[in-house]
């Protein structure tokens, strides 16, 4: 079973309406299964800011962060994106074939 992390790896800001308005996240999805590991990045949009939602960027947490960048997405491109991460974890699972030697040749 995969576990899918996600990780902000930075928040653009605008200084409008408030200072430090929030309006894009760039992120990064990590999937592990069993040790088997991959990931995306991506960025998206967060507009447009909600003022009477607005948090400080100061106290703003990647758990809040996290949950915009999701709410942002929506809930079928949050699967999608992590059904590609759970593709490319699949593709590493299957058996790289190897060269046999022919058997009418000898060595």
């Amino acid at each position: 079973m995969t576990t899918f992390t996600w990780k902000i790896n930075s928040l653009q800001v605008m200084q409008s309406p408030e200072p430090n308005t929030v309006v894009m996240s760039n992120f990064t999805i990590l999937g592990d299964d069993a040790g088997i590991t991959s990931s995306v990045t991506y960025s998206v949009n967060l507009l447009p800011a909600d003022p009477a939602n607005f948090t400080p960027f100061d106290q703003i947490t990647q758990e809040q962060a996290i949950q915009w960048t999701q709410a942002a997405l929506g809930a079928d491109r949050v699967a999608a994106m992590e059904a590609e991460v759970q593709a490319q974890i699949d593709a590493q699972k299957v058996p790289e074939p190897q060269p046999a030697p022919l058997p009418w040749q000898s060595s």
